[in-house]
């Protein structure tokens, strides 16, 4: 069985990992590093989507998204 490892630092994850707060990664700092990868743009799909894929995800609410509160 391959060994979990975080996705930013590539530190082997101990097996009790996935109940820590900051699962998928090692800690706070490499969390935080992803977080700021996405806001800066680093991260996008590669793969083009097709029009029925973005009507499907159009019509699902996305959690977090305002649809998830009630007025």
């Amino acid at each position: 069985m391959r060994q979990i490892t975080c996705p930013i630092c590539r530190q082997a994850l101990p097996a009790t990992a996935s109940e820590s707060a900051t699962f998928p990664f090692c800690s706070e700092r490499c969390r935080d590093v992803d977080l700021l990868r996405w806001c800066k743009g680093s991260y996008a799909i590669v793969e083009p989507l097709d029009p029925e894929q973005v009507e499907v995800m159009q019509d699902t609410p996305q959690p977090g998204s305002l649809d998830d509160y009630d007025e």
